[in-house]
């Protein structure tokens, strides 16, 4: 047997191991307590003591701590053994209770067992029999932790669907069915996420308490949530905090403990849960600029600098995003990243015609970078018209009307896009079982990463990485019910090795364990949250 050791109470870290036990010694006798202390300290496990001189002691003791069970004499002054237990059965109904009584209280011990007393122990005590009756208590307790403990996990499982629902539909509807199992009341505490991203598929082979080890490298709580093979999302409620910083510092740790490469977006500041579906496509987003800076790791949705910095720095920023926003051909981007150089240039007259006209020509030739668009229209003559103008109204015209050329364009091109789109689709659907990755997908199709996850996301509404955890779960589904696979057959043909992160991630994503959802009794569960993509 391994001995066990008192721990001194404020020595004692709340957050205690499922070895550590919180004892309640009860005897007018410091003798006993003493003694009691010490065979304690022969058993195995951990035990922060509490001592009490009588009953009434003890009932303070046990409402100012939490206490797993109590050790009590039946004789002693002000209250004693009987009237303890009985007002503890009363307070505390689950609360393991041990007797110890002299041969001539014998009878008072059994009258005992009438307030759920657990067990008594004859003085004077046989350290066999101690152990004995201690061992009793424990595996009670154990057991008592092990189903919380189980319960506690069936919670997160559906709080992480719900979320996961919710943040991909916007739909109040999940909320109210939350709401109705769960309390998803710190969904109203997070302030800012941050999504994780990995170059293979990595998170379906990490420990189940990776969560932990962040933050205990990051000294900070979050809710942890995981999206799919290459994808996790952290939500933080931390108000007051540089989460650039943060995101930094967590990128260090994934680098330094991990071999995966890793990207990460830091979503803008929210309030509220009505935020939480827009954050998560925000996040999508940010998390683009990995294909035109593959060597940053670390993106802000938030402005990089909050320092002033001068107008030829700013067009210079700004004529970066549009270039990034043509070579993806995201037409939205590039008006909102136009409109802030117009409203720069309609409220600032301090700058030359010149300087002016070289900006917005910029933008021209950045259109005429798209090689297709440049046969269409002679990007000279574009230019030349644009510095013929004499006022701004004019030079705005001529960009605008580029602009509008420019999405006709891509309007009349988006029909190839949709057959590239069609064709990864079908590929994910012959090869779901396969290690698929963005640059795979992008070879089959002869596009780089960048624009196929743009022209994905846009054409289907979700990107690659969440499409393909989609198409697995749907074929899971249908082969435990139209087969007689096993679980570990079922992970391994959707192409998911990990038995225990697919039976995880299907919980996650229906609400039910793949057993439960086989025998049917999982269809309850999708039917009060129904998962909809």
């Amino acid at each position: 047997m391994t001995v066990g050791r008192v721990v001194p109470v404020l020595n004692i870290i709340k957050d205690r191991s499922t070895n550590m036990y919180r004892v309640l010694i009860t005897d007018d006798e410091k003798i006993e307590r003493e003694g009691i202390k010490f065979l304690l300290a022969q058993e195995e496990g951990e035990y922060e003591i509490h001592e009490a001189a009588n009953g009434r002691q003890a009932l303070n003791v046990l409402r100012s701590e939490e206490i797993d069970f109590l050790l009590t004499d039946i004789k002693m002054p002000h209250m004693d053994g009987l009237e303890l237990a009985s007002k503890v059965r009363e307070e505390y109904p689950n609360l393991p209770i041990v007797i110890f009584s002299g041969y001539s209280d014998f009878a008072f011990a059994q009258e005992a067992m009438r307030y759920g007393v657990k067990d008594y122990v004859l003085k004077p005590v046989d350290p066999d029999t101690f152990h004995t009756t201690i061992g009793k208590v424990k595996a009670e307790l154990q057991s008592i932790r092990s189903k919380k403990q189980k319960e506690e996990k069936g919670k997160n499982f559906l709080l992480q669907y719900f979320l996961q629902t919710y943040l991909y539909s916007g739909n109040e509807e999940v909320l109210k069915k939350a709401g109705e199992i769960l309390d998803e009341s710190n969904w109203e505490q997070w302030h800012c996420a941050i999504l994780i991203e990995s170059d293979k598929a990595f998170f379906d082979n990490v420990p189940d308490n990776i969560d932990e080890e962040l933050m205990q490298g990051l000294h900070r709580n979050f809710f942890y949530l995981n999206l799919n093979t290459r994808q996790s999302v952290l939500f933080f409620s931390d108000v007051y905090c540089d989460y650039q910083l943060v995101a930094k510092h967590l990128y260090d740790i994934l680098k330094q403990n991990y071999s995966a490469s890793f990207h990460l977006a830091v979503s803008s500041r929210f309030e509220g849960h009505e935020a939480l579906p827009e954050i998560m496509s925000q996040l999508e987003q940010t998390m683009e600029e990995k294909f035109y800076h593959p060597d940053v790791h670390v993106f802000n949705n938030e402005a990089s600098d909050s320092q002033p910095v001068n107008a030829e720095t700013q067009d210079s920023r700004l004529m970066e995003k549009i270039s990034e926003d043509i070579s993806r051909k995201d037409v939205g981007q590039l008006k909102k990243h136009f409109e802030c150089l117009v409203k720069k240039y309609e409220n600032d007259t301090r700058f030359s015609a010149m300087y002016v006209k070289f900006v917005f020509s910029n933008v021209i030739q950045e259109l005429f970078q798209e090689n297709q668009f440049s046969e269409e229209r002679k990007l000279d003559h574009e230019v030349e018209r644009l510095y013929s103008c004499t006022n701004l109204k004019q030079i705005l015209a001529i960009t605008q009307e580029n602009i509008k050329e420019y999405e006709e364009f891509l309007e009349r091109s988006m029909s190839d896009s949709r057959d590239e789109v069609a064709s990864v689709k079908n590929y994910i659907y012959q090869h779901y079982a396969e290690d698929l990755s963005l640059e795979t997908l992008a070879e089959k199709v002869y596009l780089s990463s960048g624009y196929l996850s743009f022209i994905f996301k846009k054409e289907t509404g979700m990107n690659l990485n969440r499409f393909i955890r989609v198409v697995r779960m749907e074929k899971a589904k249908e082969l435990l019910c139209n087969s007689n696979m096993k679980v570990a057959q079922v992970s391994e043909q959707v192409g998911i090795p990990n038995v225990s992160y697919f039976c995880r991630s299907f919980r996650e994503y229906y609400g039910s364990s793949p057993e439960s959802y086989r025998k049917g009794t999982g269809e309850e569960d999708e039917n009060t949250g129904s998962h909809k993509e």
